[in-house]
């Protein structure tokens, strides 16, 4: 996968804006969680947790190797006036308590990518950060350990400009494949007449069809990579005009072994989804 960090992350318009994060917890296909922690989640039970958080533009003194370079990672805090995290459990009403600050960065990814759902997507950038849940929380046999630190990754296109033009395009490229294929069933039903026409003509349809059909390919391809740059249906959006990916994944480091050191792992805790909270 090849990605690089974006020039200067603070100056994204997901900057300084609130957002609720919708935290589901439990078995996903693919995880290790139950090979690590046998009978993890095995019953099906699922955790949901919201929190909601700030995207700050202050350096952050932490690296995280799977989030992004110290110099572009930035302070992500939990808004102190939401209250706190609650869920309910088999007894009653569970609080849960999160670090009061964690960290964020914007990749942007030079190829595509496959998001949660497993298709190949290629956003304007990568959104990844973390925050540590300080209590951990227990709903059956879905358990988060106490100071356990969650790092989510999801889609962000945070330039309302591109996406118009980019949007424009799009419907620009529809329109000419509908043309496409407008001319090239007239063609066809000329064929029909091929009797009535000389070799000339006929010659000349042929033409017409071999390149409509080369014409159908490169815009059909560029219908296909607009499609997977742009924001899916469902993604939440600021006032400012920033999306995010409608579902994002949540990893949880699955041994002590540094990121840089062969052995060090991830496993799959979840997926979560956003809300915007600017007003």
């Amino acid at each position: 996968l090849a990605l690089s960090t974006t020039p200067a992350a603070s100056s994204s318009l997901l900057t300084n804006s609130q957002w609720q994060l919708r935290l589901n917890v439990g078995l996903e296909p693919g995880s290790w969680m139950p090979k690590r922690f046998p009978g993890w989640a095995e019953s099906g039970a699922r955790l949901a947790l919201n929190v909601n958080v700030d995207f700050t533009g202050e350096p952050s003194s932490t690296r995280e190797t799977l989030v992004g370079p110290k110099d572009e990672t930035f302070v992500l805090t939990v808004c102190g006036d939401s209250g706190p995290s609650t869920f309910v459990s088999e007894q009653g009403e569970q609080q849960v308590a999160f670090a009061k600050t964690g960290g964020w960065c914007i990749q942007r990814p030079t190829n595509n990518i496959r998001n949660a759902r497993g298709s190949l997507v290629k956003p304007e950038g990568l959104l990844r950060f973390w925050l540590d849940c300080d209590s951990g929380a227990t709903k059956r046999d879905v358990v988060l350990r106490p100071k356990t630190r969650i790092y989510f990754t999801t889609g962000v296109w945070d330039d309302p400009q591109g996406l118009a033009a980019m949007e424009e395009e799009y419907q620009d490229t529809v329109g000419k494949l509908q043309q496409v294929v407008d001319d090239t069933r007239d063609t066809r039903s000329k064929e029909q007449d091929a009797p009535s026409l000389n070799l000339v003509e006929q010659a000349g349809d042929f033409r017409t069809l071999v390149g409509n059909a080369q014409d159908f390919d490169a815009l059909q391809k560029r219908k296909e990579n607009l499609e997977r740059a742009s924001p899916p249906k469902g993604a939440s959006v600021s006032n400012s005009g920033v999306q995010i990916a409608p579902t994002g994944s949540l990893v949880i480091k699955g041994n002590q072994i540094p990121d840089w050191l062969p052995g060090s792992e991830y496993l799959i805790l979840g997926t979560f989804s956003t809300k915007s909270l600017d007003e």
